[in-house]
């Protein structure tokens, strides 16, 4: 039998502890915070201790508060929580959730040089929010880039009234752990790549299309009232994508790279102009989902394999090596060659790539 985790769950002392370095540093009695959050201060510093995700909210928020800075003293300038209203008020009346990240993303930009926050389109694969922390010495930088993680994904998911599909998350910091076994990136509930060469997540483009669902000031301090459990995992039933993706991979694995979409809405027990509906509300297409899945093996392929470019195609269905390149280049944008060539010293994609492959080699 292994060895059972020592201490309490949830985050331990020891992170709680470096959660409150940039209030330390601010001149702020770390117990004093504790109990004003309602938490023992023993938990201080303590890997024997731990405490859940509400007690998370009311300690961030009691730091904010007593500091009136949002990035609880881990930048050199202060953000006064009355900015962070304003950030608020400034995308609550857009309609999408993509709409709301670009607004927040040019108000935070304006709010601190310490945050510079960007996004980029990843080709087929959605888009990915990069955020550069730049944290003041004597601080733990990865703690904080996992709560303003923790932050943003709770945020927008009560945005949208459901959990976010993360497509991913990268990581500049090692995987953390703990004595206790509590695993910080599980609540994220996606792929996330360790000692990357940015902070970033990665949105599905189904959820940047969302309506947002809430769209004041009241509801959002009623929220945090509330004290939500940011360590709950989402309790959530599959999307139409998620469903329609699944049967689309069992298909490929046997071979089959045209399936029609009457063959997979009976195989979902629905009718086709349903499924392409339900789909269409979920910002997906049946065609273009077909040739993503495809192009995404394609490239895995290319990255994670030495297996010729001529062969990968022969796998994936084409008959023809100038039809591979002809229907790869109009998916990534280039040859399947220029591909492999740009990429393959990219450790994250390669690693990505892995990952893909693994899961969805063919037999």
């Amino acid at each position: 039998m292994g060895k059972e985790p020592a201490g309490k769950p949830g985050l331990d002392g020891e992170a709680v502890g470096q959660l409150l370095q940039g209030a330390v540093l601010k001149g702020a009695d770390p117990l004093v915070l504790l109990r004003e959050a309602g938490i023992d201060p023993s938990v201080y510093g303590n890997r024997e201790e731990g405490i859940d995700g509400r007690a998370l909210v009311r300690l961030i928020r009691s730091i904010q508060f007593r500091l009136d800075d949002v990035y609880m003293g881990f930048f050199a300038q202060r953000c006064r929580l009355a900015l962070e209203t304003e950030r608020l008020l400034s995308f609550l009346h857009c309609t999408t959730l993509g709409e709301a990240l670009r607004v927040s993303i040019r108000f935070t930009g304006a709010m601190s040089a310490d945050v510079g926050p960007d996004v980029r389109e990843e080709h087929g694969a959605g888009l990915k929010h990069i955020c550069n922390y730049q944290t003041v010495a004597g601080v733990d930088r990865d703690i904080f880039v996992w709560v303003r993680f923790v932050w943003i994904y709770r945020l927008f998911s009560w945005l949208i009234g459901r959990p976010l599909a993360l497509r991913g998350l990268c990581v500049r910091a090692p995987r953390p752990s703990q004595e206790n076994g509590f695993d910080r990136y599980a609540l994220f509930c996606c792929p996330v790549q360790f000692d990357a060469e940015v902070d970033a997540l990665s949105y599905e483009w189904s959820d940047l299309t969302a309506r947002l669902v809430h769209n004041t000031i009241s509801a959002y301090n009623d929220y945090y009232a509330a004290e939500p459990d940011w360590f709950a995992l989402p309790d959530r039933g599959q999307s139409w994508r998620e469903r329609t993706e699944q049967v689309l991979v069992d298909c490929q694995r046997a071979g089959h790279w045209s399936v029609p979409v009457e063959t997979v809405a009976a195989r979902l027990r629905t009718r086709p102009r349903r499924l392409r509906h339900d789909l269409a509300l979920e910002g997906e297409s049946f065609q273009d989902m077909r040739t993503r899945l495809r192009g995404e093996l394609a490239a895995a392929y290319l990255l994670a394999s030495d297996t010729p470019i001529t062969q990968i195609g022969f796998i994936l269905g084409f008959s023809e090596p100038g039809s591979f390149s002809r229907q790869f280049c109009a998916w990534a944008g280039m040859s399947p060659s220029a591909y492999r060539t740009k990429n393959m010293h990219d450790a994250a994609k390669v690693s990505a790539a892995t990952v893909l492959l693994n899961h969805r080699r063919l037999p």
